[in-house]
């Protein structure tokens, strides 16, 4: 577990008062430092500093939230919803102002605090990449008082959904900002980075897509195929191609062709592609075995493939 989030993990459970926010718990379902009924119990008597959206609850889950946290938040959530009070009678008319109180020079200290609605990301969000890629450009936090003055030397804590950010904790510069650098994670479809600072939480989106192929998948009927395998003498079989990133993530498919070393024993019958899938056709001629090379993406994929004399029972293509 990374030095920060042993930090607060700590403080939290020696705090025992202080309510969690959504980064805080992030992270906390991220670790493995606590164990989901502590975490359930810590949620149960600090509660949140917000109330969790369906988005979030669908983030906490697929961070491993279980239903005991979500019925801890619940609990809060009935425990700190304002309560129906009978009306007040009319308030007894105000006293007569006191006589101005002889002038006296006061000095008083002025707190300086960031402003929610001055502060957020400024450049960097919305951006798309492939899965496990690095973005070109770097996020861009900053942070103003409700004045809107830039505050600097400011801490600010980053964490990410599906994405990581370095570095995850970094002061504000003299222009009241952070620059930070974002990896996307392994899943396609979306990306969240949230910035805390203070009570301050700000976040921002970025869309995951497939990342190049890095390798090809070939079907026959409902499984995959790979080595060596039999199809029906008997009958045209029908090989599926597709093609997958790093993380098995579909990705497009260009370029689909077929060779056979010995066409005496079964020929290519047609190729037929679009971006998603397509269709390698076999049709056998005589028993036998040789090799299949399937081409696409710049990538070759090789198969030996066995023709029987006679037909396997039942109605399987490929065995």
């Amino acid at each position: 577990m990374p030095a920060a989030l042993s930090a607060l993990l700590a403080a939290l459970v020696l705090q025992g008062s202080a309510p969690l926010r959504k980064s805080d718990l992030v992270r906390l379902l991220s670790s493995a430092g606590m164990s989901t009924v502590e975490l359930a119990e810590l949620v149960r008597r600090n509660c949140l500093t917000f109330q969790p959206t369906d988005r979030d609850r669908n983030d906490f889950r697929q961070l491993g939230a279980e239903a005991s946290l979500f019925a801890a938040v619940d609990d809060c959530a009935r425990r700190h919803a304002p309560r129906r009070t009978s009306p007040k009678p009319p308030a007894a008319p105000p006293p007569p102002p006191a006589p101005p109180p002889q002038a006296v020079m006061q000095v008083r200290r002025i707190l300086v605090k960031v402003s929610a609605e001055r502060s957020g990301f400024v450049s960097g969000g919305g951006q798309r990449g492939g899965a496990g890629s690095q973005l070109p450009r770097a996020l861009v936090f900053e942070a103003r008082d409700s004045a809107g003055a830039v505050l600097s030397g400011q801490a600010v804590t980053f964490t990410g959904i599906n994405a990581t950010i370095q570095p995850a904790v970094a002061p504000t510069d003299a222009a009241g900002q952070v620059h930070v650098g974002v990896t996307l994670g392994q899943r396609v479809g979306s990306a969240t980075v949230i910035a805390a600072m203070g009570v301050v939480e700000k976040q921002v989106a970025f869309n995951v897509v497939a990342g190049p192929a890095a390798q090809l998948v070939v079907s026959c009927g409902a499984s995959s195929v790979s080595g060596h395998f039999a199809i029906r003498p008997d009958s045209s079989v029908a090989l599926r191609v597709s093609a997958q990133d790093a993380f098995a993530n579909p990705a497009p498919l260009l370029g689909l062709r077929a060779a056979v070393a010995d066409a005496r024993i079964f020929r290519v019958l047609g190729v037929v592609q679009d971006s998603a899938a397509g269709t390698v056709t076999l049709k056998p001629d005589q028993a036998g075995t040789t090799s299949l090379a399937v081409i696409a993406n710049g990538m070759r994929q090789y198969l030996t493939v066995t023709v029987p004399p006679k037909a396997a029972p039942g109605a399987v293509d490929c065995r």
